[in-house]
């Protein structure tokens, strides 16, 4: 007969070993759970900033496509929240103002968010001068 190196008696396990055994268990697990949700809702998060930021991109290329003398004729620029074409959950707005009147700069503000989250909104902005 093979000898145990458990202390006692080879019947099996107590009660209060297994009510031990099962409290060291949730007590590693309950965290590690928590953690798995909290990155889950961080990944979701990470994604809608993303497509967040690549459609403001994608607007402030599209208007400064048109140089500084196409500023003054966009259909957008009065600084109201529309929603963004092909996009439906997003909405978008465009601030076009005199950043230097000598020089002839102006600054291009492009603010997009998700309808559902105007927290999640992100903001670009920049510089457009007469060229020659």
């Amino acid at each position: 007969m093979k000898k145990c190196w458990w202390p006692g008696n080879n019947r099996g396990l107590t009660l209060i070993e297994v009510l031990v055994a099962a409290a060291l268990l949730a007590a590693v697990l309950v965290p590690m759970l928590s953690m798995f949700t909290t990155a889950a809702r961080s990944y979701t998060r990470g994604g809608q900033e993303t497509i967040v930021l690549n459609l403001a991109r994608e607007r402030m290329e599209t208007y400064l496509a048109g140089g500084y003398n196409g500023l003054a004729s966009l259909p957008a620029a009065g600084g109201t929240w529309q929603a963004y074409p092909g996009r439906p959950g997003y909405e978008y707005q465009i601030t076009i103002t005199d950043y230097d009147l000598v020089l002839q700069v102006k600054e291009v503000m492009v603010r997009v968010r998700p309808v559902n989250d105007p927290a999640g909104q992100v903001e670009l902005a920049t510089l457009v001068a007469r060229w020659p």
